[in-house]
């Protein structure tokens, strides 16, 4: 019951992933070419700042509403539910709007002292309405899925990715540039934030009624955590983008982003550690582990392998999606491409945050971001928007290295090292085939990567990484879902 349910939610989120991957390339193929790399620089360095500033807006309260409003429904204490979602919600509405209204009233100060690209102001200021609504928005997915509802996920990214495609295509075709792309987003956020706020009502009325008051110490505690990992995580996932902006001419920062935006989506569509943290908030002891190394396992089969074809097909993917001019994209692609491991296989935030200690996720994500920005300075004075990738897979290495350990101490929770080896052997020896075959032109890819496909399945089964264990028991969660 628990696996199918698991991989239920598994494939709402992927396909809502998939989604919004396939309009983020088609937007950023789009604006990339249209806008050119400075502007596209700019429109990147909007967003960044934007997505950036969300963390501000939230504060570790949609984390902190998914543990407490699951525990609660859990245990079908409702009027304790109801106490944790309005007080949580009150505070985040505040925060979303001093939020906003602060980056309007100073996006003339970042434009031009901060970041020295006059550029930024206006699409700055625009900007900051996006970030309220997506606020919202993220609040309300948040309650969804703390009911172990990711069907709400797929809708939204329907209804907020269909309206990003036709209003971008339409406000930048229309000559509105970076502004018109910008309100785009405006759009789609506000339109998605009013179909889910109609499916919440509609769905689960249960939410209105008697509520209780909550522990707010505990609540703040634990919040409170969540605040400082998540300012840490935004940080060190932007840091690296904000830098080459200050560091760097404004198309450098469009190259990083072409390059990330790839790695991003791609590592979207196999991100199994979100929605399996409202199932480990109700899991204990040996169930706890036995689920926990079932999903590494099979993350660890999945991304090997894309991670090592990314790389393979790094420069006529470049050439398909963006053009020649983004050339200069391919070398920091084929180091963020590492990234997708850690989107695949970073499922210690979830086990801390599951268990109320969220302390330890935080020290990590902090000193990782430290690192990072330290690397950042050095590397990318040296090597560029290259050494910005060296040194954001540096940080997240350490990162993710380090809660692993924790963890073992912990809570005994421990990945099994075949796991990682078995694929990585597999990955390997199917990378060194493929390079002895011709891939000239992404079609050519196309072929190589799916011999590939083969070869690495045969390597596995035969490292006994895959078992008939393993797909009878595959077999048996999809017939029954």
């Amino acid at each position: 019951m628990l696996a199918r349910k698991v991989f239920r939610n598994v494939v709402y989120n992927s396909l809502s992933a998939l989604i919004s991957n396939i309009v983020g390339v088609l937007v950023t193929i789009y604006v990339a070419r249209a806008l050119k790399p400075k502007l596209f620089g700019i429109y990147s360095l909007t967003i960044s700042f934007a997505f950036l500033l969300l963390t501000f807006a939230d504060l570790g309260i949609t984390a902190t509403l998914i543990r407490y409003v699951a525990h609660s429904y859990g245990k079908r204490d409702f009027e304790l539910m109801r106490g944790y979602i309005r007080g949580l919600g009150r505070i985040k509405i505040l925060l979303s709007i001093v939020v906003s209204l602060l980056l309007f009233s100073f996006s003339d100060f970042l434009a031009y002292r901060v970041f020295h690209k006059p550029l930024l102001s206006t699409p700055l200021k625009v900007v900051s309405i996006f970030l309220f609504f997506q606020s919202m928005v993220r609040f309300l997915i948040s309650i969804f899925n703390a009911f172990n509802d990711f069907k709400a996920n797929l809708i939204r990214a329907i209804v907020y990715e269909t309206s990003r495609l036709i209003f971008i295509f339409l406000f930048v075709s229309m000559g509105f540039a970076v502004i018109g792309a910008i309100f785009g987003f405006v759009i789609a956020s506000f339109l998605s934030l009013i179909v889910l706020l109609i499916l919440l009502l509609s769905k689960y009325k249960f939410i209105f009624g008697r509520a209780k008051s909550i522990e707010w110490r505990r609540v703040l505690r634990f919040a409170s955590y969540l605040t400082l990992g998540s300012i840490s995580w935004v940080a060190f996932a932007y840091v690296d983008s904000l830098m080459i902006g200050i560091l760097l001419p404004a198309e450098s920062v469009g190259f990083y982003r072409a390059a990330y935006n790839i790695v991003r989506a791609i590592g979207g569509l196999i991100s199994v550690p979100v929605v399996l943290f409202p199932v480990f908030v109700q899991l204990e002891g040996k169930d706890l582990r036995n689920a926990f190394n079932r999903a590494f396992k099979y993350s660890s089969i999945l991304s090997f392998p894309i991670v090592f074809s990314l790389i393979l097909i790094g420069k006529p993917l470049i050439l398909l999606i963006y053009g020649k001019e983004y050339l200069p994209a391919v070398g920091v692609l084929s180091v963020l491409s590492f990234l997708i491991l850690r989107s695949a296989l970073g499922f210690w935030g979830a086990v801390f945050n599951a268990k109320e200690r969220p302390e330890f996720p935080v020290y990590v994500t902090f000193v990782a971001m430290l690192m990072n920005i330290v690397l950042n300075y050095f590397m990318i004075i040296r090597w560029g928007i290259v050494g910005a990738g060296i040194a954001t897979i540096i940080s997240n290495v350490f990162s993710w290295i380090a809660l692993a350990y924790i963890s073992k101490r912990l809570f005994g929770i421990f990945f099994e090292a075949e796991h990682l080896l078995k694929p990585l052997i597999a990955s390997s020896i199917m990378c060194l085939v493929l390079s002895k075959l011709s891939s000239g032109s992404f079609l050519d890819c196309v072929i190589v990567i799916l011999i590939g496909f083969f070869v690495y399945l045969a390597v596995l089964i035969a490292l006994k990484g895959l078992t008939k264990e393993d797909l009878r028991y595959i077999q048996a969660i999809i017939a029954k879902t």
